[in-house]
């Protein structure tokens, strides 16, 4: 039978150097296309894997922030039936290329993908900057082991790419990195940054005093009088 390199390619990236679990994925894939060509698609379609456009939608709304659109993403590979512990593997490993490209040059041979996948990837590698990436690996390289035998392998995805687009719920370096390179971005568009208040909500209020009195601010408007009318020299009495 006829088969694409690029299904090939995959098959062996999926086995992880195992030729028996190569041999394995490969004859499932020719059961459920006999005597058809192979494709990579059939192949993703097989092995419940998607696409690499997806990983692609996935990282610009977790670079954008926005949580909800990544969820949408989720939601999209949950309805198409895909396996989720191979998205997470097929994520974490697309974003190892996309550090590759930005850490070296002449990997072509390294990251094993198509010319027309690398054009993008060149593209999408100038996203995010390293540290970045890397805390993307780190937080998908957890997950992969958390979910492997999950019952909720879904609320445990969900919980990550909120993190990953929420980086204030990390204190680690590469947490504020993320955090400082979102406010740079905003400011570059002119989205306001609401400032927090650290005493808000408290009772030590600038001109006020504790006992819930007037300031100093109110009596001097009031003309330097008391409540009873008197100058505050007197005694109300």
């Amino acid at each position: 039978m006829q088969i694409e390199e690029k299904a090939v390619r995959y098959i062996a990236k999926v086995a992880d150097g195992s030729m028996r679990d190569a041999l394995s994925l490969l004859d499932q894939c020719i059961a459920f296309y006999f005597e058809q060509e192979l494709t990579y698609d059939k192949v993703l379609d097989v092995l419940g894997a998607v696409d690499t456009g997806v990983f692609s939608r996935m990282l610009r709304e977790i670079l954008k922030g926005d949580a909800a659109a990544a969820l949408g993403v989720l939601q999209d590979i949950v309805l198409q039936g895909r396996e989720l512990s191979q998205f997470v593997t097929d994520f974490a490993w697309y974003l190892r290329n996309l550090l590759l490209i930005k850490s070296a040059d002449g990997v072509e041979d390294i990251i094993d993908v198509s010319s027309d996948n690398l054009v993008r990837l060149k593209e999408e590698a100038e996203l995010a900057e390293n540290d970045t990436i890397m805390r993307y690996i780190r937080i998908l390289s957890e997950l992969s082991g958390q979910i492997r035998y999950a019952a909720q392998k879904r609320i445990l995805i969900e919980m990550a790419i909120i993190k990953l687009c929420r980086p204030a719920m990390e204190t680690d370096t590469a947490s504020l990195a993320d955090r400082i390179r979102q406010v740079e971005e905003k400011l570059e568009k002119g989205i306001p940054i609401m400032a927090v208040n650290p005493g808000a909500g408290s009772s030590s209020v600038p001109g006020r005093r504790e006992s819930g009195g007037k300031s100093r601010a109110s009596q001097s408007d009031s003309g330097g009088h008391s409540e009873c009318g008197k100058p505050l020299v007197q005694d109300c009495g």
